[in-house]
């Protein structure tokens, strides 16, 4: 496995009158080449656990091994995951501040001791890879880009550094259903074209249910539920104690067939419903 968490405890303000347990006892593994999303509530924990996962939080307790070496062994492999798993906070555009995009998608870079060649080549191909022209986009400034654009910049500044693991924690936060399909697109050919790692958190279930392959759900800092979209979207019960709800195409596949409609209702994305319901028509 690339990433194996066990019994990971987080505890903001230990000692305090404020301490708050954030994770409790966490157990999880992901694969390498996988698509795990992340679901639950605010507050729930999600953020905390993927901090965890490049090593920007240093566990309460527990342990967290990447390609089977623990990340708080002694010596410089902490810098190495940093550089190996990539972590895309929400609104990402926040923390732009380079004059154009080819200077911010650089930046990282920086820390690199490569030779000017080798930095370029990196630069060009991060930016192919999210779908922005070199020629139309590298002088523009990232301020002047729109919301999704900004975004890809964000995710092109991480791709530079050859990441194996790309965690993006409500990537799509704020922007129009343009700007959401478009960044979207980008994150699914990253999995499928590139053979990333994906960790994505969002409260979208149904961009959870069309992406994942394997989906986690977290309440007050414990895993919930783990499984596919379609195992842990059975637990409709469960789901409810989490505050959460079925994708509403699926809600929608259940309606239909109260209403007497011979459909599955193990289906979760419009395109799935589409099918079905253009199957049952021609029967």
């Amino acid at each position: 496995m690339l990433i194996e968490v066990e019994e990971l405890s987080h505890t903001y303000s230990p000692g305090t009158p404020f301490a708050k347990d954030a994770l409790k006892g966490i157990n999880l593994v992901i694969p390498q080449g996988s698509f795990t999303g992340i679901i639950g509530q605010t507050g729930s924990g999600k953020t905390t656990l993927v901090q965890h996962l490049n090593g920007l939080l240093t566990p309460t307790f527990g342990t967290l091994r990447f390609a089977g070496k623990n990340l708080w062994d002694k010596g410089k492999f902490l810098k190495e995951v940093r550089t190996r798993v990539g972590l895309m906070f929400q609104y990402p555009e926040e923390q732009l501040f380079e004059e154009t995009v080819w200077a911010e998608v650089a930046f990282g870079l920086k820390r690199l001791k490569l030779p000017a060649g080798e930095k370029e080549r990196r630069i060009k191909e991060a930016l192919h890879k999210v779908d922005l022209d070199l020629v139309a986009f590298k002088d523009r400034s990232p301020f002047k880009l729109s919301g999704g654009e900004k975004r890809r910049v964000a995710i092109a500044g991480i791709l530079v550094m050859n990441p194996e693991v790309i965690i993006l924690d409500e990537p799509a936060a704020g922007l129009d259903p343009q700007g959401r399909r478009e960044i979207f697109r980008e994150i699914k050919n990253l999995h499928l074209k590139e053979g990333l790692t994906i960790i994505l958190v969002s409260h979208n279930m149904e961009d959870i249910a069309k992406l994942s392959d394997n989906l986690l759900v977290l309440q007050d800092g414990e895993i919930l539920l783990q499984g596919t979209p379609a195992q842990v979207f059975a637990s409709e019960n469960l789901l409810k104690k989490a505050g959460l709800a079925l994708p509403e195409v699926n809600q929608v596949m259940r309606k239909l067939k109260e209403l007497g409609k011979d459909v599955r209702t193990d289906i979760y994305t419009v395109e799935e419903a589409t099918k079905e319901i253009i199957r049952v028509i021609l029967a």
